[in-house]
């Protein structure tokens, strides 16, 4: 049945969103005293041996079993608040405007039902009133259909949220009355070595949005890295990857193990682990899958786990600038640190490092489309110093990215000579030049490899490139500057925000 507009107006999916962070809030405070309590159980068992001992060893290990599975499916609820959030915000922000349109620009009067009446007329016997009423009676038959078929799609939109409400809330209670939990022929089939997991974001995401809790519990088992794979929802990647991260801490090679509990450091209510392996991290500030926004933030020359804080900083400097740029929208940045970076200046002149990491951030971008909830959101990468390097090979030689616009931050070059050698997924080479953003302040000495040195192409803030440049501070003389664009006050910042908002 089709939402009145005043129930409409009384709806408020900003809650939602809201809720699916209180719920991801609670589950990691669950999740943390299930852990010293699993802690406190082994302690006590280095003195307490016997029957008792080992049966009471058993019936946790069963607990501890039931409350990850539980934690899985509460974080499919709070992902489907989110994701609910962004499908009926959009839905009731398309009626309201067309009962706005209808009501204030032509007019109309518009009913709580959605029906549609035009103004009566004062001079019926006269030509242009006569006119005038034939147009009216017309928009008003075309908002009428339009409002209608929006509630229509509204309507549709709340079921299937409640649908799959319900599915995982008898999930949860299947789980609470310890029913078992088959594994399907799929899973088991992989497990068994007779099969793999699919290849693609894509293809991965809908096996992975048709299993259950034990089933993914079970494949985390099989692969405690599965969380870092493109293409699973951001939810379960941070619940999976946050429990490989605990076994990384303890590798014994004591530096690597040392920057993974650097990435532990910076991980806060807010953030969420899409990936952490092989020396590598990649972290979201915001839930992109439930963000109206999303932007990448590719660090550049000897960027590694070791200076995750500082990239992180920056990482949230530009979500807070994001914010104040759009406060009503939803918005995520990410630090994808997914790559090799150059360890050293001398390295940086190489493509090499930049090849590598190109298909990575191309896997990296279409599994961000494949996870997100509702509307496609407007979609950002940008590359500093080297990171441009990056985008440049993801995006040339007949590569393409699944985003709407680029920005270049500091670059030395990304390969190319004009803006229009750059390409992204359904966008034709005309337009690229109002999507592709450029700065290097003026201070900055990295603006010199492509105009003495030239290794990585024509310099991409040189108008002649063909990209929209925009102003920063232009700092000090020296290699401080290099990194200035995210302090405060800095205009390429409050810049950085408004691009990553569309604003």
């Amino acid at each position: 049945m089709r939402p009145t507009i005043s129930q409409l107006r009384a709806w408020s999916p900003e809650q939602l969103r809201t809720c699916a962070a209180e719920l991801v809030e609670n589950d990691r405070k669950v999740e943390f005293l299930s852990g010293d309590a699993g802690r406190s159980i082994d302690a006590v068992r280095e003195f307490w041996r016997g029957e008792a001992s080992s049966a009471a060893a058993v019936q946790w290990s069963g607990i501890s079993l039931v409350s990850s599975r539980l934690s899985i499916t509460v974080r499919v609820v709070a992902d489907l608040y989110a994701g609910a959030a962004n499908t009926i915000g959009t839905a009731r922000r398309t009626v309201l405007d067309l009962v706005e349109e209808a009501t204030l620009e032509h007019g109309l009067t518009v009913s709580d039902s959605g029906a549609v009446s035009a103004p009566a007329s004062t001079q019926p016997w006269n030509l242009a009133d006569v006119m005038q009423d034939s147009e009216n009676a017309t928009a008003a038959q075309s908002f009428q259909q339009r409002i209608f078929d929006s509630l229509s799609g509204l309507d549709y939109e709340d079921n299937r949220a409640a649908t799959a409400l319900r599915q995982a809330f008898r999930e949860i209670g299947s789980l609470l009355g310890n029913q078992p939990d088959r594994l399907s022929r799929t899973v088991v089939d992989i497990l068994d070595g007779r099969s793999a997991l699919p290849g693609t974001p894509a293809e991965l995401h809908r096996l992975w949005e048709s299993l259950t809790p034990n089933e993914k519990d079970a494949l985390a088992r099989w692969d405690p890295s599965v969380g870092s794979r493109d293409g699973l929802p951001a939810l379960d990647r941070d619940y999976y990857n946050r429990r490989y991260l605990s076994a990384l801490e303890q590798l014994p090679d004591r530096t690597v193990a040392a920057g993974y509990t650097a990435v532990r450091g910076e991980l806060r209510p807010d953030t969420f682990l899409l990936s952490v392996t092989d020396g590598h991290a990649v972290v979201a500030v915001g839930n992109p899958d439930a963000a109206d926004n999303v932007a990448t933030l590719i660090p550049g020359t000897g960027s590694g786990l070791s200076g995750v804080g500082g990239d992180l900083q920056r990482t949230r400097a530009m979500y807070d600038a994001a914010v104040s740029a759009a406060p009503t929208e939803a918005t995520s940045v990410i630090l994808w640190s997914g790559y090799d970076a150059p360890p050293g200046i001398p390295d940086a002149g190489s493509d090499r490092y930049a090849d590598a990491a190109a298909p990575g951030l191309d896997t990296f971008q279409d599994g961000l489309r494949t996870s997100h909830d509702g509307p496609p959101s407007h979609n950002v990468v940008i590359g500093h110093s080297y990171g441009s390097t990056v985008i440049g090979a993801a995006t040339t030689r007949g590569a393409s990215l699944d985003v709407d616009e680029l920005v270049f931050v500091a670059s030395p070059g990304v390969d190319a000579e004009r803006v229009n050698e750059l390409s992204l997924d359904g966008v034709d080479s005309s337009e690229m030049s109002r999507r592709v953003h450029s700065t290097t302040a003026f201070w900055d000495p990295v603006q010199l490899i492509p105009k003495i040195l030239g290794v990585h192409g024509f310099d991409p803030s040189d108008p002649e490139f063909g990209a929209q440049i925009f102003d920063g501070s232009p700092g000090e003389p020296g290699f401080g500057v290099h990194s200035d664009y995210w302090e405060s006050g800095n205009p390429a910042l409050a810049e950085l925000g408004r691009i990553i908002t569309g604003a």
